[in-house]
């Protein structure tokens, strides 16, 4: 029994021994190089399989000031010879506020590095990618200080690469800062892409119009403001918006005809659920966010923008024109007015809702040897989305002549004003620099009014 009990123990050391052994052969059957080498072949064939390259949301830093701030989009095609070509569009200002944009691209070697896990290295001079690492002085396109750069990184640790190549999301490796990159779609043109999704943020988010946003979180509804520059000030509704002040950077992207939102952080909404990113829905103008359509982000009210601005200690004021896009009868006596100044040789340029001092008026701006105006005085009031004017008289005595002797037809657009209108957006509440105004009792009838803003005594510009 004992001999028995020798070679079963024995035979059972042998198999065990025999085990292992097969086990550190399979472990080291290949070399450090070996194992390096399917590494890279495997997540650069994930950044190869999108074949028109990627759509890179980078951000330099978590400083919420511009330009270190800022999201920057950018586009990488990576292609199997090791070399990366990745574009951008500059943002230029002048001294005088005016904008422009410039496609800048350039191309330059790849290649996945290890270190303690797969890296992106972009690891040659890119004039577009290194812009953002380099510690020289920030281009003349920016106006900000100098000598710092954008300190932003160039190698990125590849935090989740799924098989499928939907996404890949990287982390800098030395700022920390999040970049996810999502495929660019086959067949569209780098400088298409950019300024397709450049005029709709721009659109959407204008910089010369003085609205809000707000965000719709369950019970919390916050603001956010000043999101033309993408790095909006998030703060709850009612609110103060210095000490209640919360940046949270963004950018646009587009897939398919959607456009989609994604800000730079997770914004917490409960316990046990975060917001990032949204979906522009078309038909109810509101960005929705992918994983709850509970949570959404909607334009300024337009009736509230109305309100604000004729209530505004600056003069703002709402013109329409000949040219305005208005429905028939409105067109009718617009015409009219033109052809009866005009048989006076007087030339109509436009009308406006504006104050004048203490006073909303109807101001009709015209040329008689020099610009003049005539202003014809309104009361106003809200109820929901609907605003009311109820005509008092004419400012002065020009302007009772103005009508008697020169365009009786102005009674006409006097007359066709007083009563009620809904106030909605011309085409988005991101956007209310063109308010409509329908009439309560005939849906038919509307006129379309542009917002301008800053504007001085008389109702001229600035």
């Amino acid at each position: 029994m004992k001999k028995i009990l020798y070679l079963s123990l024995l035979l059972g050391a042998m198999v065990s021994f025999s085990s292992c052994s097969n086990e550190e052969d399979d472990l080291f059957s290949a070399s450090a190089a070996e194992r390096l080498n399917e590494m890279k072949e495997l997540y650069s064939a994930r950044l190869w399989a999108s074949p028109n390259g990627w759509v890179m949301q980078y951000y330099p830093t978590y400083e919420n000031e511009a330009p270190y701030g800022n999201g920057y989009l950018m586009l990488c095609d990576f292609n199997k010879d090791y070399s990366v070509r990745v574009a951008i569009y500059d943002r230029i200002e002048d001294a005088k506020g005016n904008v422009s944009y410039n496609y800048r691209e350039d191309t330059s070697a790849w290649e996945i590095l290890t270190d303690n896990g797969p890296v992106l290295s972009f690891n040659s001079y890119n004039n577009v990618m290194h812009t953002f690492s380099d510690p020289e002085d920030i281009p003349s396109t920016s106006t900000s200080e100098q000598g710092k750069g954008y300190e932003g990184d160039y190698e990125f640790v590849i935090v989740n690469a799924p098989e499928d190549a939907s996404f890949m999301m990287l982390k800098g490796k030395k700022r920390g800062t999040y970049s996810l990159l999502t495929p660019m779609e086959e067949g569209v043109e780098y400088v298409s892409y950019l300024d397709d999704v450049r005029r709709f943020q721009d659109y959407m988010f204008a910089a010369n119009s003085p609205t809000f946003n707000v965000m719709h979180f369950g019970d919390n509804i916050y603001k956010m403001e000043d999101a033309n520059d993408g790095i909006p000030n998030i703060y709850p509704y009612d609110g103060d918006a210095v000490l209640e002040e919360s940046f949270n950077p963004f950018l646009i992207t587009k897939r398919g005809d959607s456009y989609y939102l994604r800000f730079r952080d997770e914004r917490k909404v409960n316990d046990n659920e975060t917001v990032q990113d949204f979906r522009y829905d078309t038909e109810r103008d509101i960005f929705v966010s992918v994983d709850n359509e509970a949570y959404y982000i909607d334009g300024d009210s337009p009736v509230r923008f109305f309100e604000e601005m004729m209530n505004s200690s600056s003069l703002r004021r709402f013109d329409f024109k000949q040219t305005s896009t208005m429905s028939s009868d409105f067109k009718t006596i617009i015409d009219a007015i033109r052809q009866e100044m005009r048989a006076k040789k007087v030339t109509l340029r436009d009308f406006s809702l504006m104050r004048d001092g203490d006073n909303f008026t109807l101001r009709v701006h015209y040329n008689q040897s020099g610009d003049a105006n005539a202003y014809y005085i309104f009361t106003r009031s809200v109820e929901g989305n609907n605003v009311t004017f109820n005509y008092v008289g004419p400012k002065d005595t020009p302007a009772t002549n103005l009508i008697a002797n020169v365009s009786p037809s102005i009674q006409n657009l006097i007359d066709k004003l007083t009563g009620t209108y809904t106030v909605s957006a011309a085409n988005t509440k991101f956007n209310l620099n063109v308010l409509k105004f329908t009439s309560t009792s005939n849906a038919d009838s509307f006129i379309n009014m542009d917002f301008y803003g800053n504007v001085g005594e008389g109702g001229e510009e600035a």
